[in-house]
Protein backbone atom coordinates (compact mmCIF):
# COMPACT_ATOMS: atom_id res chain seq x y z
CA UNK A 1 0.00 0.00 0.00
CA UNK A 2 0.99 3.29 -1.20
CA UNK A 3 1.32 5.72 1.67
CA UNK A 4 0.57 9.13 1.12
CA UNK A 5 3.07 11.77 2.65
CA UNK A 6 2.39 13.72 5.73
CA UNK A 7 2.29 16.83 3.91
CA UNK A 8 -0.62 16.05 1.72
CA UNK A 9 -2.21 13.74 4.73
CA UNK A 10 -2.49 17.00 6.70
CA UNK A 11 -3.62 19.20 4.00
CA UNK A 12 -6.41 16.39 3.18
CA UNK A 13 -7.39 16.72 7.07
CA UNK A 14 -7.61 20.51 7.32
CA UNK A 15 -10.67 20.70 4.04
CA UNK A 16 -12.32 17.48 5.61
CA UNK A 17 -12.73 19.87 8.93
CA UNK A 18 -13.53 23.31 7.04
CA UNK A 19 -15.91 21.43 5.10
CA UNK A 20 -17.61 19.65 8.22
CA UNK A 21 -17.49 23.42 10.08
CA UNK A 22 -19.35 25.16 6.94
CA UNK A 23 -22.04 22.96 7.27
CA UNK A 24 -22.18 22.70 11.15
CA UNK A 25 -22.42 26.58 10.36
CA UNK A 26 -25.35 25.93 7.61
CA UNK A 27 -27.41 23.23 10.13
CA UNK A 28 -27.27 26.13 13.50
CA UNK A 29 -27.98 29.16 11.22
CA UNK A 30 -30.97 27.14 9.72
CA UNK A 31 -31.96 25.90 13.27
CA UNK A 32 -31.97 29.76 14.18
CA UNK A 33 -33.75 31.26 11.98
CA UNK A 34 -36.77 28.93 12.05
CA UNK A 35 -36.62 26.52 15.37
CA UNK A 36 -34.98 28.22 18.13
CA UNK A 37 -36.71 31.39 17.94
CA UNK A 38 -37.74 32.80 21.51
CA UNK A 39 -41.13 34.10 20.41
CA UNK A 40 -43.03 33.49 17.63
CA UNK A 41 -44.45 37.41 16.27
CA UNK A 42 -47.58 38.16 14.49
CA UNK A 43 -47.36 40.77 12.15
CA UNK A 44 -50.03 43.36 12.31
CA UNK A 45 -50.97 43.74 8.42
CA UNK A 46 -52.68 46.44 6.40
CA UNK A 47 -56.11 45.23 5.48
CA UNK A 48 -54.28 45.26 1.79
CA UNK A 49 -51.70 42.71 2.83
CA UNK A 50 -52.31 39.27 1.82
CA UNK A 51 -50.96 36.49 3.62
CA UNK A 52 -49.87 32.97 2.34
CA UNK A 53 -49.02 29.82 4.29
CA UNK A 54 -46.05 27.78 2.52
CA UNK A 55 -45.43 26.15 5.75
CA UNK A 56 -45.62 25.57 9.53
CA UNK A 57 -42.40 27.83 9.86
CA UNK A 58 -42.80 29.82 6.72
CA UNK A 59 -45.30 32.90 5.82
CA UNK A 60 -44.90 34.84 2.89
CA UNK A 61 -46.69 38.34 2.69
CA UNK A 62 -47.83 39.61 -0.24
CA UNK A 63 -48.43 43.67 -0.30
CA UNK A 64 -51.27 44.68 -2.59
CA UNK A 65 -52.70 47.92 -3.94
CA UNK A 66 -55.25 49.82 -1.56
CA UNK A 67 -59.09 49.00 -2.83
CA UNK A 68 -60.91 51.98 -3.55
CA UNK A 69 -64.77 51.56 -1.42
CA UNK A 70 -67.25 51.17 -3.68
CA UNK A 71 -70.36 53.37 -3.51
CA UNK A 72 -73.35 51.39 -0.91
CA UNK A 73 -75.92 54.47 -1.45
CA UNK A 74 -78.80 53.29 -4.12
CA UNK A 75 -78.07 54.42 -7.33
CA UNK A 76 -80.88 57.26 -8.75
CA UNK A 77 -83.17 55.60 -11.37
CA UNK A 78 -85.23 58.73 -13.24
CA UNK A 79 -87.91 56.06 -13.78
CA UNK A 80 -88.96 56.06 -10.67
CA UNK A 81 -92.20 58.04 -9.60
CA UNK A 82 -93.01 59.38 -5.92
CA UNK A 83 -96.05 58.33 -4.48
CA UNK A 84 -97.19 60.14 -1.90
CA UNK A 85 -98.46 59.15 1.63
CA UNK A 86 -101.57 58.24 2.73
CA UNK A 87 -100.76 60.13 6.08
CA UNK A 88 -98.41 62.45 7.48
CA UNK A 89 -97.52 59.18 10.07
CA UNK A 90 -95.75 57.52 6.80
CA UNK A 91 -93.87 60.04 5.47
CA UNK A 92 -90.70 59.28 6.81
CA UNK A 93 -91.24 55.73 5.93
CA UNK A 94 -92.37 57.31 2.63
CA UNK A 95 -89.24 58.84 1.58
CA UNK A 96 -87.41 56.15 2.73
CA UNK A 97 -88.78 53.64 0.27
CA UNK A 98 -88.50 56.49 -2.46
CA UNK A 99 -85.33 57.24 -1.88
CA UNK A 100 -83.96 53.51 -1.63
CA UNK A 101 -85.56 52.26 -4.72
CA UNK A 102 -83.29 55.10 -6.55
CA UNK A 103 -86.02 58.08 -6.44
CA UNK A 104 -84.26 61.29 -7.27
CA UNK A 105 -85.18 64.14 -4.50
CA UNK A 106 -85.86 66.60 -6.70
CA UNK A 107 -89.58 64.96 -7.39
CA UNK A 108 -89.98 64.88 -3.69
CA UNK A 109 -88.91 68.76 -3.10
CA UNK A 110 -91.44 69.38 -6.14
CA UNK A 111 -94.04 67.56 -4.57
CA UNK A 112 -94.19 69.17 -1.18
CA UNK A 113 -93.82 72.70 -2.11
CA UNK A 114 -97.42 72.85 -2.74
CA UNK A 115 -98.15 72.29 0.50
CA UNK A 116 -97.88 75.77 3.01
CA UNK A 117 -96.31 73.82 5.89
CA UNK A 118 -93.18 72.06 3.42
CA UNK A 119 -90.73 69.87 4.42
CA UNK A 120 -87.42 71.06 2.98
CA UNK A 121 -84.67 67.97 2.08
CA UNK A 122 -80.94 68.13 1.04
CA UNK A 123 -78.32 65.59 0.39
CA UNK A 124 -74.79 66.54 2.00
CA UNK A 125 -71.93 64.91 3.73
CA UNK A 126 -71.90 65.80 7.17
CA UNK A 127 -70.22 62.99 8.78
CA UNK A 128 -67.21 62.53 6.60
CA UNK A 129 -67.67 59.09 5.53
CA UNK A 130 -67.68 60.05 2.07
CA UNK A 131 -71.62 59.37 1.44
CA UNK A 132 -74.21 61.88 1.50
CA UNK A 133 -76.45 62.28 4.32
CA UNK A 134 -80.06 63.29 3.74
CA UNK A 135 -81.37 66.06 6.13
CA UNK A 136 -85.25 66.33 5.75
CA UNK A 137 -86.95 69.37 8.44
CA UNK A 138 -89.96 70.58 8.27
CA UNK A 139 -93.76 70.75 10.13
CA UNK A 140 -95.79 67.37 10.53
CA UNK A 141 -98.62 67.76 9.84
CA UNK A 142 -98.85 69.12 6.67
CA UNK A 143 -102.53 70.73 7.24
CA UNK A 144 -102.63 74.35 7.23
CA UNK A 145 -105.40 74.45 9.95
CA UNK A 146 -103.17 71.64 12.01
CA UNK A 147 -100.90 72.75 15.03
CA UNK A 148 -97.54 71.30 13.51
CA UNK A 149 -95.01 69.60 15.53
CA UNK A 150 -91.31 70.22 14.28
CA UNK A 151 -88.81 67.61 12.71
CA UNK A 152 -85.23 66.68 11.29
CA UNK A 153 -84.59 63.08 9.91
CA UNK A 154 -81.32 62.85 9.44
CA UNK A 155 -81.01 59.43 7.23
CA UNK A 156 -77.98 57.68 6.35
CA UNK A 157 -76.80 55.17 3.75
CA UNK A 158 -75.41 51.68 4.56
CA UNK A 159 -75.42 48.35 3.19
CA UNK A 160 -77.57 49.93 -0.03
CA UNK A 161 -80.09 51.17 1.71
CA UNK A 162 -80.88 54.66 3.87
CA UNK A 163 -81.70 54.46 7.13
CA UNK A 164 -82.97 56.53 10.33
CA UNK A 165 -80.00 57.84 11.92
CA UNK A 166 -81.11 60.37 14.13
CA UNK A 167 -84.36 62.44 14.66
CA UNK A 168 -84.79 65.62 16.16
CA UNK A 169 -88.41 66.59 17.32
CA UNK A 170 -89.79 70.57 17.99
CA UNK A 171 -92.86 71.72 18.28
CA UNK A 172 -95.25 75.04 17.64
CA UNK A 173 -93.76 74.72 13.66
CA UNK A 174 -95.26 75.90 10.38
CA UNK A 175 -92.77 75.48 8.20
CA UNK A 176 -88.58 74.97 7.51
CA UNK A 177 -85.59 75.59 5.89
CA UNK A 178 -81.83 74.63 5.75
CA UNK A 179 -80.26 77.98 4.95
CA UNK A 180 -76.63 76.56 4.88
CA UNK A 181 -74.55 74.12 5.71
CA UNK A 182 -70.38 74.30 6.11
CA UNK A 183 -67.89 73.51 8.01
CA UNK A 184 -67.95 75.52 11.88
CA UNK A 185 -65.38 74.10 13.60
CA UNK A 186 -61.52 72.76 13.20
CA UNK A 187 -62.18 69.66 14.71
CA UNK A 188 -65.49 68.29 13.39
CA UNK A 189 -67.32 67.62 9.80
CA UNK A 190 -70.10 70.16 8.49
CA UNK A 191 -72.88 71.28 10.54
CA UNK A 192 -76.53 72.54 9.09
CA UNK A 193 -78.00 75.13 9.72
CA UNK A 194 -82.09 75.41 9.98
CA UNK A 195 -84.68 77.97 10.04
CA UNK A 196 -88.12 76.96 11.83
CA UNK A 197 -90.84 79.27 11.58
CA UNK A 198 -93.43 78.96 13.83
CA UNK A 199 -97.13 78.21 13.69
CA UNK A 200 -97.97 81.37 16.33
CA UNK A 201 -95.78 83.44 17.30
CA UNK A 202 -92.97 85.90 15.91
CA UNK A 203 -89.80 84.47 16.85
CA UNK A 204 -88.33 82.60 14.47
CA UNK A 205 -86.08 79.67 15.44
CA UNK A 206 -82.80 78.79 14.65
CA UNK A 207 -80.97 74.87 14.67
CA UNK A 208 -77.28 73.80 13.88
CA UNK A 209 -76.90 69.99 14.18
CA UNK A 210 -73.83 67.76 13.55
CA UNK A 211 -71.99 65.01 13.76
CA UNK A 212 -70.07 64.65 16.82
CA UNK A 213 -67.89 62.00 18.61
CA UNK A 214 -69.90 59.20 17.34
CA UNK A 215 -73.29 60.71 17.52
CA UNK A 216 -75.86 63.49 16.61
CA UNK A 217 -76.45 66.48 17.94
CA UNK A 218 -77.88 69.82 17.95
CA UNK A 219 -75.59 72.37 18.57
CA UNK A 220 -77.26 75.75 18.84
CA UNK A 221 -81.30 76.37 19.48
CA UNK A 222 -82.19 79.91 19.72
CA UNK A 223 -85.39 81.91 19.07
CA UNK A 224 -85.40 85.54 17.42
CA UNK A 225 -87.60 87.86 15.45
CA UNK A 226 -86.76 87.68 11.82
CA UNK A 227 -82.65 86.76 11.91
CA UNK A 228 -80.04 87.32 9.77
CA UNK A 229 -77.18 85.04 10.19
CA UNK A 230 -73.40 85.54 10.48
CA UNK A 231 -70.98 83.22 10.54
CA UNK A 232 -67.32 84.01 10.44
CA UNK A 233 -64.49 83.17 12.27
CA UNK A 234 -64.09 86.40 14.32
CA UNK A 235 -61.00 85.50 16.88
CA UNK A 236 -58.88 83.38 14.08
CA UNK A 237 -59.39 79.80 16.20
CA UNK A 238 -60.71 78.28 13.46
CA UNK A 239 -63.88 77.84 14.77
CA UNK A 240 -66.43 80.01 13.39
CA UNK A 241 -68.95 82.49 15.81
CA UNK A 242 -72.57 82.77 14.48
CA UNK A 243 -74.61 86.04 15.26
CA UNK A 244 -78.04 86.64 15.07
CA UNK A 245 -79.38 89.98 13.77
CA UNK A 246 -82.76 90.58 14.79
CA UNK A 247 -85.32 93.16 15.96
CA UNK A 248 -86.37 93.65 19.78
CA UNK A 249 -89.96 93.19 19.01
CA UNK A 250 -92.53 92.24 16.39
CA UNK A 251 -95.42 93.90 17.70
CA UNK A 252 -96.02 96.80 19.88
CA UNK A 253 -92.77 99.16 20.43
CA UNK A 254 -89.70 100.65 18.56
CA UNK A 255 -88.37 97.63 16.44
CA UNK A 256 -84.80 98.24 16.98
CA UNK A 257 -81.66 95.77 16.06
CA UNK A 258 -80.12 93.74 18.30
CA UNK A 259 -76.88 91.41 17.74
CA UNK A 260 -76.63 88.10 19.60
CA UNK A 261 -73.19 86.51 19.42
CA UNK A 262 -72.49 82.87 20.25
CA UNK A 263 -69.04 81.35 20.48
CA UNK A 264 -68.18 77.23 20.82
CA UNK A 265 -67.08 76.07 23.97
CA UNK A 266 -66.38 73.17 23.41
CA UNK A 267 -69.82 71.65 24.09
CA UNK A 268 -72.18 73.68 22.15
CA UNK A 269 -72.73 76.92 20.98
CA UNK A 270 -73.17 79.78 24.31
CA UNK A 271 -74.14 83.72 24.11
CA UNK A 272 -71.27 85.20 24.62
CA UNK A 273 -72.46 89.28 23.82
CA UNK A 274 -76.29 90.98 23.36
CA UNK A 275 -75.82 94.54 21.48
CA UNK A 276 -78.42 96.55 20.90
CA UNK A 277 -77.97 99.12 17.63
CA UNK A 278 -78.34 102.88 18.18
CA UNK A 279 -81.60 103.56 18.00
CA UNK A 280 -83.89 105.81 15.89
CA UNK A 281 -86.92 106.99 18.68
CA UNK A 282 -86.30 108.99 21.68
CA UNK A 283 -87.91 105.93 23.82
CA UNK A 284 -85.04 103.63 22.65
CA UNK A 285 -82.76 106.21 24.78
CA UNK A 286 -84.90 106.59 27.74
CA UNK A 287 -84.45 102.43 27.87
CA UNK A 288 -80.93 103.16 26.93
CA UNK A 289 -80.67 105.15 30.01
CA UNK A 290 -82.69 103.08 32.42
CA UNK A 291 -80.32 100.32 31.56
CA UNK A 292 -77.43 102.33 32.22
CA UNK A 293 -78.74 103.17 35.90
CA UNK A 294 -79.93 99.36 36.54
CA UNK A 295 -75.89 98.87 35.46
CA UNK A 296 -74.59 101.66 37.72
CA UNK A 297 -73.36 103.66 35.35
CA UNK A 298 -74.46 107.37 35.79
CA UNK A 299 -72.41 108.64 33.26
CA UNK A 300 -73.51 106.95 30.31
CA UNK A 301 -77.01 107.45 31.89
CA UNK A 302 -76.28 111.22 31.62
CA UNK A 303 -75.22 110.31 27.70
CA UNK A 304 -78.32 108.87 26.87
CA UNK A 305 -81.17 111.22 28.87
CA UNK A 306 -78.89 113.95 27.25
CA UNK A 307 -79.18 112.69 24.14
CA UNK A 308 -83.37 112.02 24.47
CA UNK A 309 -83.84 115.62 25.63
CA UNK A 310 -81.95 117.54 23.06
CA UNK A 311 -81.86 115.28 19.70
CA UNK A 312 -83.93 117.00 17.02
CA UNK A 313 -83.98 114.10 14.52
CA UNK A 314 -85.24 111.13 17.05
CA UNK A 315 -88.51 109.79 16.58
CA UNK A 316 -91.63 109.78 18.98
CA UNK A 317 -93.33 106.41 19.67
CA UNK A 318 -96.97 106.83 21.23
CA UNK A 319 -97.36 104.96 24.53
CA UNK A 320 -100.71 102.60 24.74
CA UNK A 321 -102.30 105.31 26.88
CA UNK A 322 -101.58 108.05 24.07
CA UNK A 323 -103.32 105.95 21.19
CA UNK A 324 -106.33 105.02 22.97
CA UNK A 325 -107.12 108.42 24.09
CA UNK A 326 -105.83 109.81 20.92
CA UNK A 327 -103.20 112.01 22.54
CA UNK A 328 -100.21 111.13 20.04
CA UNK A 329 -99.41 114.77 19.75
CA UNK A 330 -98.07 115.00 23.29
CA UNK A 331 -95.66 112.00 22.92
CA UNK A 332 -93.07 114.47 22.02
CA UNK A 333 -93.55 116.74 25.10
CA UNK A 334 -94.15 114.35 27.91
CA UNK A 335 -90.80 111.82 26.50
CA UNK A 336 -88.14 115.29 26.30
CA UNK A 337 -89.41 116.76 29.80
CA UNK A 338 -89.07 113.04 31.55
CA UNK A 339 -85.46 112.79 29.83
CA UNK A 340 -84.92 116.43 30.88
CA UNK A 341 -86.60 115.89 34.80
CA UNK A 342 -84.24 112.69 34.94
CA UNK A 343 -80.78 114.39 33.37
CA UNK A 344 -81.40 117.40 35.83
CA UNK A 345 -81.86 114.43 39.10
CA UNK A 346 -78.91 112.96 37.74
CA UNK A 347 -76.76 116.29 37.91
CA UNK A 348 -77.76 117.22 41.33
CA UNK A 349 -76.74 113.42 42.55
CA UNK A 350 -73.59 113.75 40.86
CA UNK A 351 -72.73 116.97 42.91
CA UNK A 352 -73.04 119.08 39.78
CA UNK A 353 -75.71 121.99 41.30
CA UNK A 354 -74.81 124.37 38.36
CA UNK A 355 -75.52 121.51 35.02
CA UNK A 356 -78.77 120.36 37.47
CA UNK A 357 -79.56 124.13 37.56
CA UNK A 358 -79.30 124.52 33.75
CA UNK A 359 -81.60 121.94 32.82
CA UNK A 360 -84.48 122.95 35.99
CA UNK A 361 -84.42 126.24 34.28
CA UNK A 362 -84.73 124.64 30.44
CA UNK A 363 -87.65 122.74 31.45
CA UNK A 364 -89.22 125.62 33.39
CA UNK A 365 -88.93 127.58 29.76
CA UNK A 366 -89.96 124.89 27.45
CA UNK A 367 -92.80 123.14 29.34
CA UNK A 368 -94.45 126.07 31.76
CA UNK A 369 -97.46 125.74 33.17
CA UNK A 370 -100.52 124.15 31.67
CA UNK A 371 -98.59 122.51 28.72
CA UNK A 372 -98.31 119.38 28.41
CA UNK A 373 -94.99 117.95 29.80
CA UNK A 374 -95.30 120.69 33.15
CA UNK A 375 -95.87 118.01 34.81
CA UNK A 376 -91.94 117.01 35.04
CA UNK A 377 -91.41 121.44 35.91
CA UNK A 378 -93.33 121.24 39.21
CA UNK A 379 -91.56 117.80 39.95
CA UNK A 380 -87.79 119.05 39.63
CA UNK A 381 -88.33 122.34 41.32
CA UNK A 382 -90.02 120.24 44.35
CA UNK A 383 -86.98 117.74 44.64
CA UNK A 384 -84.63 120.91 44.63
CA UNK A 385 -86.54 122.29 46.94
CA UNK A 386 -86.22 119.51 49.18
CA UNK A 387 -82.40 118.93 48.29
CA UNK A 388 -81.14 122.56 49.53
CA UNK A 389 -83.20 121.61 52.87
CA UNK A 390 -80.52 118.83 53.04
CA UNK A 391 -83.06 115.94 52.44
CA UNK A 392 -81.66 112.95 50.91
CA UNK A 393 -82.13 112.15 47.07
CA UNK A 394 -84.65 109.67 48.43
CA UNK A 395 -86.44 111.60 49.99
CA UNK A 396 -86.73 114.17 47.63
CA UNK A 397 -88.04 111.73 45.33
CA UNK A 398 -90.81 110.77 48.03
CA UNK A 399 -92.34 114.10 48.10
CA UNK A 400 -92.10 113.92 44.22
CA UNK A 401 -94.11 110.69 43.77
CA UNK A 402 -96.59 112.15 46.99
CA UNK A 403 -96.91 114.84 44.15
CA UNK A 404 -97.44 112.58 41.51
CA UNK A 405 -99.88 110.42 43.32
CA UNK A 406 -101.86 113.36 44.75
CA UNK A 407 -102.13 116.04 41.62
CA UNK A 408 -101.63 113.35 38.57
CA UNK A 409 -102.13 110.29 39.58
CA UNK A 410 -102.65 109.17 35.40
CA UNK A 411 -98.98 110.34 34.37
CA UNK A 412 -98.07 106.45 33.48
CA UNK A 413 -100.43 107.05 30.45
CA UNK A 414 -98.01 108.84 28.86
CA UNK A 415 -94.89 107.25 30.50
CA UNK A 416 -93.78 103.83 30.87
CA UNK A 417 -96.48 101.88 28.34
CA UNK A 418 -94.20 102.00 24.94
CA UNK A 419 -94.21 98.37 24.17
CA UNK A 420 -92.83 94.66 25.38
CA UNK A 421 -88.97 95.92 23.97
CA UNK A 422 -88.42 98.85 26.25
CA UNK A 423 -88.46 99.84 29.92
CA UNK A 424 -91.94 99.72 31.47
CA UNK A 425 -92.91 102.56 34.40
CA UNK A 426 -96.33 101.21 35.63
CA UNK A 427 -96.62 103.60 39.08
CA UNK A 428 -95.71 107.12 39.27
CA UNK A 429 -93.24 105.32 42.35
CA UNK A 430 -90.94 104.36 39.50
CA UNK A 431 -90.48 108.10 37.97
CA UNK A 432 -87.89 109.20 40.26
CA UNK A 433 -85.41 106.76 40.30
CA UNK A 434 -84.05 107.00 44.23
CA UNK A 435 -87.28 105.32 46.09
Amino acid sequence: MKRIPKKLRNNSMLQKRHVLSYRKFILVSFIFLFGCGPTKLTPQLPTSTVVIHLSPTKTVLLSTPPSTPTPVCPDIDPKVEYTPPRSNDEIADNILAFINNGGDLDKINSYFVQFPKTLDILATDLNDDGFNEIIIAGALPLEMQAAGDGVIYVLSCTQKSYQIAKQFDLHNIFSARVIRTEKLLADYPKQSIIEYFPVSGWASDIVVIGFMNGEWKVLLHASEFSPKLVVFDQDNDDNKEISLHSFTTATQGPQRIRITTFKWNGQNYSPVSNQLMPGTTRVEYLDDAQNALHQGDISMAIAHYDRAAHDVSLGNFASRGELQQNQTDWADDYQISFALFRLSILWFTVGDTNNGLSILQELEDQFPINKPGSEFTQAIRIFYDEVIKGRTSKEACNAVTLFFTENYPDINTHIGDWGVSVTDYTAPLELCFHH
